[in-house]
């Protein structure tokens, strides 16, 4: 009675909200355990963006055959109630939210999140690309451009106003015609979207913060501003050409044929794209 009882308790989905729940307790291979964890019986969930509860976890090994990238490894738990041996997450920051593993798992016991952006840099580089934004726009609305060039001035607010819009792209078409699973974030959209300004360019919202960053070097014409925004501007751009790597893998032929139409981040050759597909249409 007590084996069937905690088999029935081990058989609820994973905590869709574990990150909050529960606690970090250790790491294991690099990724982080959260616990509770008293083995053999209690081992907790392994991985953060692709996360596995043992304690839910069979052994059927479902996951390792349906992962386009094989990020799964096999790992044993001698004596465990459930299987010996589970599922483990070694190469989770490598995963592309194809969400095949979570969808397929037959006892729910794979989480998978989106991490926003996970390079070196992103750690260092998001933030400073906001207090570049941000400072930059306050300081020329201000005391006015520091090289007091008038038409660039008036031409980084013009800039700023476009920026916005393709930079909050995603939340206005992920919103209508993405389809994130249930509890997912928008980013989470398991169908290509390739509406509204994804129709002219491939990666509006990264676009939109590189506009964003040009818009405060004109606004304010100071150098720091050039100096924090140009760098962080080809990262953001060569981050894009990283993740389309893995946008191939998630959606298939349906992205190749994407990427055939519409450019990456050209927003003049976009326009021009656009323009012409209405008008055979």
């Amino acid at each position: 009675m007590i084996l069937e009882s905690f088999i029935w308790v081990s058989f609820l989905p994973i905590d869709p909200n574990f990150q909050k729940n529960r606690k970090k307790v250790g790491k294991e291979a690099d990724i982080t355990i959260w616990g509770p964890v008293d083995p053999p019986e209690t081992l907790g969930i392994r991985g953060t963006y692709v996360a596995v509860d043992w304690d839910i976890c069979t052994g059927c090994g479902d996951c390792l055959e349906v992962c386009p990238l094989q990020l799964y490894d096999w790992m044993e738990t001698s004596n465990h109630p459930i299987s010996e041996k589970k599922a483990f997450p070694a190469k989770e920051l490598e995963c592309v939210q194809c969400y095949t593993c979570e969808t397929q798992c037959p006892v729910q016991a794979i989480r998978i999140v989106f991490p926003g952006p996970t390079g070196r840099l992103a750690w260092l580089a998001v933030p400073l690309m906001l207090l570049q934004i941000i400072v930059g726009i306050i300081y020329g609305a201000l005391f006015g451009p520091s090289l007091g060039l008038i038409i660039p001035f008036y031409v980084g607010w013009l800039t700023l106003v476009v920026a916005l819009f393709f930079f909050f792209s995603l939340i206005i078409y992920f919103r209508k015609e993405g389809k994130p699973g249930q509890g997912k974030s928008l980013m989470d959209t398991t169908v290509l979207v390739n509406s509204g300004t994804y129709a002219i360019i491939r990666h509006p919202m990264a676009l939109g913060g590189i506009l964003l960053m040009l818009a405060s070097i004109l606004i304010s014409q100071h150098w720091l501003a050039a100096i924090v925004g140009v760098p962080i501007s080809v990262w953001t751009y060569t981050e894009q050409v990283e993740a389309e790597k893995g946008l191939i893998v998630k959606f298939g032929d349906n992205y190749k044929r994407y990427m055939q139409k519409v450019p990456r981040m050209n927003l003049f050759l976009g326009i021009l794209r656009f323009v012409k597909r209405r008008r055979e249409n």
